[in-house]
């Protein structure tokens, strides 16, 4: 977003110093802007009030560890006060775009917490400012740093995060979501924002394969730091549908068995993960063990795993990757079938069916973001994945006969 109308609010993200999260700043209200905040929802324009952004910060998100923030007034010139917008369809999302969403997050990133326990941890208060459509909007949320390695060992900049949404959300694209992730760059290094737009090519890759995907929005975030002068840092991101999403609109809900028993999927959904995982070179993910893997049943009983979670793959190809050592390869780039064998599996239907994507999964690497040499590299690997499938030999010895036989 990158209209006069924000940069006369922000100043560039020049925003309160650090205790301004943390105390009541008294303020005398002008009547205009009394006005604006009691009818900030959807009600008054902002431009009815002068520039300021009043409203309590967002609660810390439920859970059995998060502990809730303290109310406060927000600073003047802080944030922008929510945009009137008609309500959106009741059947539209975030994700039912494929243009990147123009993004501006203001938050103290540096106050995170990264205790992967999360014993004393608090959301951390935000606002999201996004334009969409040409129309510009804000909402409250809280953040909550996700994923043990990407806030601790891998040392990341910025870890990927839980955004919580609170009840302002109507009228704008995430209306009625609760929490959705957000999948960052990590660190600033620019083959970094690569990574994370390879990423989110696998999620689309495999919503060209199956409805039975968690599907994913990318995103151009502007993250502005108010204890910080330097320029607000320009990155790419991408928000993941919530679990339950996925699960309403198959018609069933999420389910977590201690273990899987994978004889209870249908062989052919079973036999789709497992070469697009072998596809896209991911051996960080267990069915059984429902690692980087959700399960949802229908009323009918009938189970669906879908992946997630594609930063270990060879696709990807990230710097801090790494191969599990009990596994026979040394790189992320080498494929390894780790699907279970499963007689019923109709192979030559699903070969067929990733046969007929081809040309569609090519054509998500023309996405604008992705720069020439991360392209090129893209479209060899999956080359490489369809050479496989192009001999007999090469499937029966790589992919159909290296199942993994119980015990």
């Amino acid at each position: 977003m990158r209209t006069e109308h924000v940069k006369k609010l922000f100043r560039r993200g020049r925003l309160a110093p650090q205790w301004f999260w943390e105390i009541m700043i008294a303020a005398t209200l002008t009547p205009p802007l009394v006005h604006a905040i009691a009818s900030s929802v959807g009600a008054s324009p902002a431009s009815a009030a002068p520039a300021f952004a009043a409203g309590p910060a967002p609660a810390a998100a439920p859970g059995p560890t998060a502990v809730l923030a303290p109310t406060v007034v927000l600073a003047p010139a802080a944030v922008p006060t929510p945009a009137a917008a008609a309500p959106a369809a009741a059947t539209s999302t975030v994700f039912d775009r494929d243009a990147p969403l123009e993004v501006d997050l203001y938050a103290d990133l540096k106050a995170l917490c990264r205790d992967p326990e999360r014993k004393t941890c608090a959301d951390l208060p935000a606002t999201l400012a996004f334009s969409e459509g040409g129309a510009e909007q804000s909402v409250q949320v809280s953040l909550r740093v996700r994923g043990r390695f990407r806030s601790t060992t891998g040392g990341c900049d910025l870890p990927a995060l839980f955004v919580f949404f609170g009840p302002d959300t109507a009228g704008t694209p995430f209306a009625g979501e609760k929490m959705l992730p957000l999948t960052t760059h990590c660190r600033t290094a620019a083959e970094y924002e690569q990574y994370v737009v390879k990423e989110y090519l696998a999620y689309r890759i495999y919503n060209l394969l199956t409805d039975k995907s968690l599907r994913a929005r990318l995103a151009r975030v502007t993250y502005h730091v108010p204890t910080s002068r330097a320029k607000p840092l320009v990155r790419y991101a991408f928000f993941t549908e919530h679990f339950d999403s996925l699960a309403q609109r198959a018609g069933a809900v999420v389910f977590k068995p201690e273990q899987f028993d994978l004889a209870e999927a249908d062989a052919t959904e079973l036999a789709t993960l497992d070469l697009f995982e072998f596809m896209i070179g991911n051996t960080d993910w267990s069915a059984v063990f429902r690692h980087n893997i959700v399960l949802i049943r229908d009323a009918a009983g009938r189970p669906t795993a879908a992946p997630y979670d594609f930063d270990f793959s060879g696709l990807v190809d990230a710097e801090y990757a790494t191969v599990a050592p009990q596994l026979p390869i040394h790189y992320v780039t080498q494929r390894l079938f780790r699907g279970a064998c499963r007689p019923d599996t109709d192979w030559e239907r699903v070969f067929a069916a990733f046969e007929k994507k081809r040309d569609a999964i090519y054509a998500l690497l023309d996405e604008p973001a992705l720069e020439r040499a991360t392209r090129a590299n893209a479209r060899r690997y999956l080359a490489s994945f369809y050479d496989v499938l192009g001999s007999a030999e090469r499937r029966d010895r790589e992919i159909v006969g290296a199942c993994r036989r119980p015990g």
